[in-house]
């Protein structure tokens, strides 16, 4: 490992695993309360430039201390934390191009998670062609409804959305921390979808980062739970 990543992992290995959660349970807290406030008047939006990207380096974080150096499956995944904090701040900006942005890096991000999960994942035949097929039928259903109301968004939504499915089908096989986030990160960006496409409800933006703040954690667990058993610390 380069010495640089050394001295990172020796200051975050100074706190234990837990921590790293318990710091990412008060960031999301004060993400969703900025957001409600937002709602009644406050002007908190300073503050989300600094509650939303901790999320997922908060989530990283918990992830280096959690496992032995050198795993590639892990440091794999760590650059895809990396993509969705990236990601996260695009989405912090007003705007189609930063929209644009913030979801060709959550595509990126999906790659990366899709290639640890291969990599990780033994699903037995039966099961190996369950999960793509309802998935597929979600993303089916789901682009053909929303299509007329995303206009130029179409096409580069439905893209993602492709890729969004196959990770959660592949997280499927890993076990069931990663099967549940997979399943909530679809059920976020559906959220985010409605929006979009201009259908709002009470509480939208909340359940949107509620949905994606746990999808992120199942999938970092479920990760750390399935790497070998003789590597994960």
């Amino acid at each position: 490992m380069n010495p640089p990543l050394l001295l990172i992992r020796s200051l975050l290995v100074r706190f234990p695993a837990r921590f790293w959660l318990w710091a990412f349970a008060v960031a999301i807290a004060v993400d969703l309360a900025a957001i409600s406030l937002a709602g009644v008047g406050f002007d908190l939006g300073a503050l989300r430039w600094a509650s939303k990207p901790a999320l997922a380096l908060l989530l990283l974080a918990h992830l280096i201390v959690s496992t032995p150096p050198g795993m590639r499956p892990a440091r794999l995944f760590g650059l895809g934390l990396l993509l969705a904090c990236a990601a996260d701040i695009a989405l912090l900006v007003e705007g189609e191009p930063a929209f644009l942005v913030g979801m060709g890096l959550f595509g990126l991000m999906q790659i990366t998670y899709f290639a640890v999960f291969v990599r990780l994942a033994a699903l037995p035949l039966r099961r190996r062609f369950l999960a793509p097929a309802c998935y597929l039928a979600v993303w089916l259903g789901a682009n053909i409804v929303l299509w007329p109301r995303l206009g130029d968004l179409a096409i580069p939504v439905a893209v993602y959305s492709l890729l969004l499915v196959a990770m959660a089908a592949e997280a499927a096989g890993l076990n069931r921390k990663a099967a549940l986030g997979g399943a909530l990160f679809v059920v976020s960006d559906l959220i985010l979808g409605l929006g979009v496409a201009g259908v709002d409800f009470p509480l939208q933006s909340q359940a949107v980062m509620a949905t994606y703040a746990a999808a992120q954690l199942l999938l970092v667990l479920g990760t750390i739970k399935a790497l070998p058993r003789n590597a994960a610390a």
